[in-house]
């Protein structure tokens, strides 16, 4: 600061605040649209899927009182459940809203959409994901309530099998499951459609408030152009700073894996070296001692190679370098469920084109950490994870139906909290994307993410 003169001194005591004022502005202003619009998607999108639900069940109610005077004679009358019969396959609400009768059993009474399934028996039937559908639903309905079930059906109107929620209640003298069901791919969408609107409105604010800055800073710019110059050295210095950290990062983490092959696999090798020489030692495998001996050996060299897989899988399986993230998603899926207590299903819509390797790795870090997640912490029975490629933008749902967790006391207030939940939300949101959690011991736990490709 010496060589500048006293009027230079003045100019960058004019030029600094305007600068950080800005930048300050722009980034407050970024970050409370962004907040304000990720808890208004949540908001309206748990709303709007509570408000589907008591229409649901509303709809449900509804048909049951149309038969009320019928099924208020005697039970067991053939007549009077061939009454009801009709009525519920003539009952029908909105595009494809419909009802379906099936007995205690699991033989189906009526169905207006599918007649050839009436007096089948379907209690095995399950959907995509493995949910035994008429066992819930029936379940469901021997309720005083009646009860929801989350499930996959066929939409005739899209020809193709979406997500629906079903509700069911029982005429218990009939021993009758009445139920129905409501699509929710159109609320997915419609909360995608409103999260891809709120992010181009804070493109826009940013874009607005940029352009403020630009045009004041402009107009005290070129006083202070000795001033740019060293701020874009200093920059240039902090970018340099900034690459040998993610170098020296680098190394710390192959470090980290050294030490951890010397320790696992250097000090096993060392242990089965010296048993090996303890045999020699004996002279014969004919000895009690000598094959006991022996066979601690092999056992340690066999999990000496399935260690050295293991590291080597989660440093980076070598599926999503060759393969891409699809398959490596789906082997992943397939290894859970084979090694653990888990019904993994996973399905995927749109292009098999590779996407970039940036975005490749933390899709399938997040899908990694979400499934040790639910593993080791939600006591699931069943896990699915869906992908959805269109209009520039890929939608990852990862859902389980396990005993779920408060979003606050696992998130924290400001969103972020768990460490496995944090470093999935960074990787979203340093990839342009949106990331959001819902979970309540009913439904279990949804994590979305929607990320541009």
């Amino acid at each position: 600061m010496k060589f500048l003169t006293f009027k230079n001194k003045i100019l960058l005591l004019v030029v600094i605040p305007l600068v950080l004022v800005s930048i300050a502005l722009t980034i407050l202003s970024v970050y409370q649209a962004k907040s304000l619009g990720g808890k208004n998607v949540q908001s309206f999108s748990e709303m709007i899927f509570e408000l589907r639900r008591g229409e649901l069940k509303n709809y449900t109610e509804l048909a049951i009182t149309a038969v009320k005077h019928i099924y208020g004679q005697t039970g067991g009358n053939v007549e009077a459940q061939e009454q009801a019969k009709e009525i519920f396959r003539n009952l029908e609400f909105g595009e494809d809203g419909y009802f379906f009768v099936y007995d205690y059993d699991g033989i189906n009474i009526a169905h207006p959409k599918k007649p050839q399934l009436e007096g089948k028996n379907l209690w095995g039937i399950q959907d995509p994901n493995g949910t035994f559908l008429i066992q819930s639903l029936i379940d469901g309905a021997k309720k005083p309530e009646g009860d929801y079930t989350n499930y996959i059906w066929d939409k005739p109107s899209k020809g193709r099998q979406v997500g629906k929620i079903g509700y069911s209640m029982g005429l218990q003298n009939w021993e009758w499951m009445v139920g129905t069901g409501l699509y929710i791919d159109d609320l997915e969408d419609a909360v995608a459609g409103i999260e891809k609107e709120v992010s181009n409105n804070i493109q826009n604010t940013l874009t607005l408030i940029t352009g403020f800055a630009l045009v004041f800073t402009v107009v005290v710019g070129f006083i202070g152009a000795r001033f740019t110059m060293t701020e874009g050295k200093l920059a240039d210095k902090k970018l340099q700073q900034l690459s040998r950290k993610a170098v020296e990062g680098q190394e710390e983490e192959r470090s980290r894996v050294a030490r951890d092959l010397q320790k696992g696999i250097n000090q096993a090798l060392y242990t089965t070296r010296s048993k090996l020489k303890d045999i020699a030692a004996i002279g014969s495998l004919e000895s009690a001692n000598a094959r006991k001996e022996f066979l601690s050996a092999v056992s340690i060299l066999d999990q000496t190679i399935k260690e050295v897989y293991r590291i080597s899988g989660e440093l980076r399986p070598e599926i999503l370098d060759r393969l891409g993230l699809y398959p490596a998603v789906e082997a992943l899926s397939i290894k859970v469920s084979s090694e653990q207590s888990l019904d993994v299903a996973f399905k995927h819509v749109g292009t098999e084109n590779r996407l970039k390797e940036e975005l490749e790795t933390s899709v399938y870090r997040i899908v990694q950490e979400a499934l040790k997640n639910i593993v080791e912490h939600a006591h699931s029975t069943e896990a699915s994870i869906r992908m959805r490629e269109a209009d520039g933008m890929l939608s990852l749902t990862i859902q389980d139906n396990g005993d779920g967790f408060n979003i606050k006391d696992v998130m924290g207030k400001d969103g972020k909290g768990s460490v496995g939940f944090t470093d999935m939300r960074v990787r979203v949101e340093a990839l342009g994307g949106h990331f959001h959690v819902f979970s309540s011991k009913e439904i279990g736990t949804v994590i979305k993410a929607t990320i541009p490709v």
